[in-house]
């Protein structure tokens, strides 16, 4: 009879923590569930699946790998198991295995988060022509629309964007903000691939819409706070020149239409930052906006280039932006402030 007792309460305890993995699980206490290793033999497959997902929190990757296997031979074949398992294996630079896992993981369920991971791992390959056909599947066979879909979208509206297919990144927005029409970063990144074909009329109405948004206090911290958006970007020599135009019309001398910011050669700081200013008007047929050099120190450099009114397009104002990077133009005036 006690030696009954003693095996019932053996059997009991081992009942007791398996059932305890999954409470543990939902509350994300994965160095307990590990804490339970040595018990894992009495596990189910989902079990011994939430056991790897543990190690996997814990960056152990190898162990992770090992109970997912695990949880396949007792038949818990989810397609989280196989897209974890590729997961792992695409942290440990094992990229072939995890394609083929996170494979199995889509065709059991296409989800948007199974299709970013796999767009990784054929990006970090340097695998561009996989990349491309793995967007174009993702775009068209999500099951979901969500934050991972987002990104996807993102991710291939940039990759055609760097490859200059502008018209290609045009699209992908455009569709984008079809299901997300108040998808801030969509907006953006659209205003410049419209901007960036010359489409000036098309991608200011967006910034419109972007307008009425920063009007209503809906744009994220960073458009809120400096009251510009990231419109257009292009090249002078090695460098980048990135523009931001305000969403608030200058109305006294010295507020700005655009600021405009020359790059480093590494990518990693600002060079020279220009700005289009409002100017004085004696009369009404002076130039309304000139360009201005905001210098280190506070200095202010103005160069003889004058608009009319806003109705310049992006096109000109490049033009004149590399004039002044080029020398042609000399400065017309300076002050420091004392």
């Amino acid at each position: 009879m006690k030696v009954f007792y003693i095996s019932f309460l053996m059997c009991c305890s081992a009942l007791m923590f398996s059932q305890n993995v999954g409470s543990l699980f939902k509350e994300e206490k994965f160095s307990e569930i590990i804490a339970l290793e040595n018990r894992s033999s009495g596990f189910n497959g989902e079990e011994l699946y939430q056991l790897g997902f543990a190690f996997f929190r814990e960056e152990n990757d190898s162990k992770a790998i090992e109970y997912y296997d695990k949880a396949l031979e007792k038949g818990f074949n989810n397609p989280i198991v196989f897209f974890q398992k590729g997961l792992s294996e695409k942290y440990l630079k094992k990229y072939k295995e995890a394609l083929q896992n996170i494979d199995k993981a889509i065709a059991g369920a296409p989800l948007a988060e199974f299709y970013y991971e796999k767009i990784l791992i054929y990006y970090a390959q340097k695998d561009f022509v996989n990349e491309e056909k793995t967007f174009s599947e993702a775009l068209h066979t999500s099951r979901e629309k969500n934050d991972w879909y987002i990104k996807i979208v993102i991710a291939a509206g940039n990759f055609y964007y760097t490859e200059k297919n502008f018209a290609k990144s045009e699209k992908i927005y455009k569709d984008g903000l079809s299901d997300f029409p108040k998808e801030y970063e969509f907006y953006t990144k659209l205003i410049k691939s419209l901007n960036a074909q010359n489409k000036f009329t098309e991608a200011n109405q967006y910034f419109t819409i972007m307008k009425s948004f920063y009007e209503k206090k809906e744009l994220p911290e960073d458009e809120m706070k400096f009251k510009n958006l990231n419109v257009d970007e292009f090249a002078w020599k090695n460098q980048w020149i990135n523009v931001h135009k305000y969403f608030e019309r200058p109305k006294n001398t010295l507020d700005g239409l655009y600021i405009l910011y020359l790059i480093d050669e590494k990518g990693e700081k600002v060079d020279r930052r220009f700005k289009i200013e409002k100017t004085v008007q004696v009369e009404k047929e002076d130039a309304e906006f000139v360009i201005c050099e905001e210098t280190k120190g506070g200095g202010h450099i103005t160069y003889p280039v004058a608009f009319k009114d806003d109705s310049f397009t992006l096109e000109s104002l490049r033009k004149e932006i590399i004039n002044i990077l080029d020398k042609k133009y000399d400065a017309v005036g300076s002050f420091k402030p004392q």
